[in-house]
């Protein structure tokens, strides 16, 4: 990374989080039984692929996939289909994915000072409202936040009256610049059912992991593509 990789903005950071709280109402599971689901999906015209970790699938009915951003549900591959046969993942829970419109920074990453300054924000007052699906500061508690592998990954506890039924309060959120997009992603375990803190990593870390390996493989792919159909443009 170089100094001059451009700085996340403040509205771009706002607008993902109010797309994903707006969005956490969707249900899951959605006449999904017995048809095979994606593990992945493109989105963004393409810009991005979003994946989660073994055993999450693409719940199509609960995302918002149009346009040039979106918002991506995943779950069980086995609950969503109610198959108990398919490929379950170690640590059940929510996956979302939601993806800005392009924010000018081209492909570069931001910068570790400036994912600081990312974090710093999200810890603030005015940051903690942003998090809160009820808009309120006093309703979020950060529990850990930290800046890792080119992302901001925080643990947080919501408080606030506008709870998902059936969610733990308690969920990892994680954000990331990723081909000029900013990626807001979220692992949100059950109530009943409980991610520990070490899981709930973990499960962030991979969903990260998956997102970018997908999008630099669809990406290379394309490129190879390009360069057989029109050579004389890589001479």
């Amino acid at each position: 990374m170089t100094n001059k990789a451009p700085r996340f903005k403040c509205l771009a950071v706002l607008a993902a989080l109010l797309m994903l709280a707006g969005c956490l109402q969707s249900p899951i599971g959605g006449g999904a039984a017995k048809r095979k689901l994606p593990e992945t999906i493109r989105v963004a015209g393409g810009a991005i692929v979003v994946g989660g970790p073994a055993g999450y699938c693409v719940d199509r009915g609960g995302s918002r996939l149009g346009g040039d951003t979106a918002f991506v549900l995943l779950g069980s591959c086995a609950s969503i289909m109610r198959d108990a046969g398919v490929i379950a993942p170690p640590n059940p829970g929510l996956l979302t994915a939601s993806v800005a419109s392009g924010t000018g920074t081209g492909t570069e990453s931001a910068t570790d000072a400036a994912l600081k300054q990312l974090r710093d924000f999200l810890v603030s007052e005015n940051g903690r409202a942003a998090l809160a699906r009820d808009g309120l500061a006093g309703s979020v508690e950060i529990i850990e936040s930290r800046v890792e592998s080119s992302a901001v990954l925080i643990h947080l506890r919501d408080h606030g009256a506008n709870i998902t039924p059936g969610l733990d309060k308690s969920y990892w959120r994680g954000l990331f610049d990723l081909n000029g997009r900013l990626v807001t992603i979220s692992v949100l375990g059950f109530a009943g059912q409980p991610m520990s803190t070490d899981a709930g990593l973990a499960t962030l870390r991979g969903f990260l992991a998956r997102i970018r390996t997908e999008t630099e493989t669809a990406a290379a792919k394309g490129l190879r593509t390009q360069k057989r159909l029109f050579p004389a443009l890589f001479n």
